[in-house]
């Protein structure tokens, strides 16, 4: 099978003058097909990102998985199960 006859796995995209084994014609292909499979195709919001400390204060008060981190629904009700938590025990 020659380059000409191989096609991207994410749009079916010429992969000519790429590596033998080239899967995809481009990173952002790679990237986006990889997003697809772990279930993540939208870009993620700028005011969802949590920071390190946060995520590690949500992760191990066990209101937060860790692949969760990214859906903005998941980290609020974490969030706020995390501070329910903390209000009941220490108000």
């Amino acid at each position: 099978m020659s380059a000409a006859d191989r096609t991207c796995q994410h749009c079916n995209g010429s992969v000519a003058g790429k590596r033998r084994d080239a899967k995809f014609c481009s990173a952002s292909c790679r990237v986006n097909s990889h997003r697809a499979e772990v279930g993540r195709v939208e870009a993620i919001r700028a005011d969802v990102l949590i920071d390190r400390q946060m995520r590690d204060a949500l992760v191990e008060s066990l209101s937060l998985n860790p692949q969760d981190e990214h859906d903005p629904a998941k980290v609020r009700e974490a969030f706020a199960r995390m501070c329910r938590a903390f209000a009941e025990k220490f108000a």
